[in-house]
């Protein structure tokens, strides 16, 4: 047997078209496609909220939908004190592939201020703080690496300068460019301490800005 596969759809808070529940004409449509507005859901419970709307208005899923990103934010805090090597080493495996980068200039600015320049929410905000405190980790393992291959930094950049660009280029902006980012840094891995790993190194790009506009 392979490994387990969680499907899930992305579900509207608010309905995307005049006919679906809970729908506010009220909304552009960017508002009712952002992640804002979104909510992971399987199948069936996607199809609940939606035949059965009384029992499941608009204020009921936001909480829903808060609530759960506090228990993943809170779980996150304390994955990224696990943080190691051998999770850095099986994260960023694919730089091995990676040609270094050739543009992208960054200067260095306060996170602060980046995740201002950024659109990042709080939501954000709280992830890349809870992200931080892997950096020491994350800067140890990419300067042991760099010692052994001087090309690593920049392969590393690369690889997320490329994935930042391309989803820009579709139009991906503020936190829902984060969330695709953070999705691309765990793309593969299956071990939650690797996927953590993945999004420290992001957000060690992101804080030593190599990755996000300045």
């Amino acid at each position: 047997m392979g490994d387990d596969t969680y499907v899930g759809e992305a579900a509207h808070i608010r309905g995307e078209k005049p006919t679906a529940a809970r729908y506010d004409a009220s909304m552009t449509d960017a508002e009712r496609d952002n992640v804002r507005n979104l909510l992971y859901l399987c199948t069936d419970h996607h199809t609940i909220i939606d035949k059965v709307e009384a029992d499941w208005p608009t204020s009921t899923l936001q909480e829903l939908k808060e609530s759960h990103e506090n228990q993943v934010h809170q779980a996150m805090e304390e994955a990224f004190a696990d943080v190691a090597f051998p999770e850095l080493q099986n994260a960023v495996s694919w730089v091995a592939k990676q040609t270094p980068a050739t543009n992208g200039s960054f200067d260095l600015i306060t996170p602060d201020e980046k995740i201002k320049k950024n659109a990042l929410s709080n939501g954000s905000r709280h992830i890349i703080a809870a992200g931080m405190t892997a950096r020491a980790t994350v800067g140890d393992y990419v300067e042991a690496e760099a010692q052994l291959d001087s090309d690593f930094p920049e392969r590393l950049k690369a690889g997320f300068l490329e994935e930042y660009y391309a989803r820009r280029k579709e139009g991906h902006k503020g936190d829902e460019l984060f969330e695709l980012m953070c999705a691309f840094a765990q793309r593969g891995l299956k071990r939650q301490a690797d996927k953590t790993a993945g999004i420290a190194v992001l957000i060690y790009l992101f804080e030593i800005c190599d990755v996000f506009e300045k």
